[in-house]
């Protein structure tokens, strides 16, 4: 999620402190609310007025836009480390292994100890595909990338129509337990995480587990994997470089964005129009997003290429900035904060606040890291846990 202090590219930090904070923009469901509302908005709250707007706001601007747009970071900063260590003659593949081995331990930690929405896990699982990559031209690892998104595609349609097969009753049946929990499962999720760390930790352990196996198996081993490697070949490309022309940015992003807020924008459309049912909206409602997100993702990181390059623009970007170059700190510190704002051990409001009223803890959380970041970097030249993690990477274990 980082690169070292001497490799620094302003595009790349600049995207990866809006990554950051706009992840939060989808992540605070899960903080704030049980996790089955993450993906179905019929879930807990209701999907009506000021709650309605939200959810939309969520789903058109952030929902798997800012997620691509850490992956593809990632991929990115596997060349660029790989690229540092093959001309500093240090072991490649040793030393790489040790970096991933440390995200594993850190996103496993952050996973059962803290909350189960974490990501670090999946991008260490996948991590094996952009080093593999690594040296290859950059549009076969496109290619490659692109074949991986399709077979997770593919496989979440013929998931649709598996389900789609079955019979009314146990279509139900299958969606109390996947898609839309009965009342009293849902507020068993609220009491546990209402309550103190130790109650919190079974519950916290069993979807930790799910989202890890399943999850992970079933759609992010194709999602986060295709989109690292598509983000390598953006960077050998030069377009996460910052290398590329103004001109060319600017078409990238005036055909990205119509493509991927049009697909974007039929899929909530249609996920309306069905009233979110299982199991259209969980499978094949979900494709629209599942591309338009990428599209979007490219927009945006193109956008901020042409203010960097073609204009004098620069209102946020050092705040940004310093956000990116402690993306992985700051992406735990939102752990931190958010726990303590809505799990028992904290303020325990948990399944408390209208699904709106998250938008201020949001706001509030960006504020707050983009002043720690700020004070942080007028002292030290990395996150702290950008500091460890490059400690327990290039340490001798020997």
């Amino acid at each position: 999620m980082s690169t070292p202090v001497k490799e620094r590219i302003a595009l790349l930090d600049i995207v990866r402190g809006l990554a950051v904070l706009g992840i939060l923009l989808m992540n605070i469901r899960l903080f704030s609310e049980p996790s089955a509302a993450y993906l179905n908005p019929m879930v807990y709250s209701a999907h009506e007025g000021a709650n309605k707007l939200w959810w939309f706001i969520q789903y058109f601007l952030a929902d798997q836009k800012f997620m691509a747009i850490f992956s593809m970071l990632f991929g990115a900063s596997t060349a660029i480390i790989c690229d540092s260590l093959a001309n500093k003659g240090l072991p490649v593949a040793l030393t790489f292994a040790k970096r991933i081995f440390g995200l594993l331990v850190m996103g496993l930690a952050h996973a059962y100890l803290l909350w189960s929405g974490d990501i670090l896990v999946f991008y260490a699982l996948g991590a094996i595909a952009p080093f593999l990559f690594r040296n290859a031209r950059w549009w076969v690892t496109a290619s490659v990338g692109t074949l991986l998104l399709a077979i997770g595609s593919v496989w979440s349609l013929l998931g649709y129509h598996s389900f789609a097969e079955l019979s009314p009753m146990v279509q139900e049946e299958i969606a109390a337990y996947m898609w839309l929990p009965p009342m009293e499962h849902l507020q068993h999720e609220v009491e546990a995480f209402q309550g103190g760390w130790l109650s919190q930790q079974p519950l916290r352990a069993e979807h930790s587990w799910y989202f890890h196996t399943d999850v992970f198996v079933n759609w992010g081993v194709w999602r986060v994997t295709g989109v690292m490697l598509i983000g390598l070949a953006l960077y050998r490309a030069g377009f996460l470089r910052g290398a590329l022309s103004t001109k060319a940015y600017a078409t990238i992003a005036a055909i990205s964005f119509p493509i991927g807020f049009t697909l974007v924008t039929l899929g909530y459309m249609n996920n309306e129009a069905a009233n979110w049912a299982f199991p259209y909206s969980m499978f094949a409602g979900s494709q629209w997003n599942y591309w338009g997100s990428l599209f979007v993702a490219m927009g945006y990181m193109a956008s901020i290429a042409v203010l960097l390059t073609a204009t004098r623009f620069r209102f946020g970007f050092n705040a940004l900035t310093n956000v990116g170059k402690a993306a992985l700190s700051n992406y735990l510190f939102q752990t931190v904060m958010c726990t303590s704002i809505f799990y028992g051990h904290g303020l325990g409001l948990f399944g408390q606040l209208e699904r709106w009223q998250t938008a201020f803890v949001v706001l509030a959380v960006w504020a707050t890291q983009i002043i720690l970041s700020t004070l942080w970097f007028k002292r030290f030249k990395q996150g702290p846990m950008e500091s460890l993690w490059h400690r327990f990477t290039y340490a001798r274990w020997l």
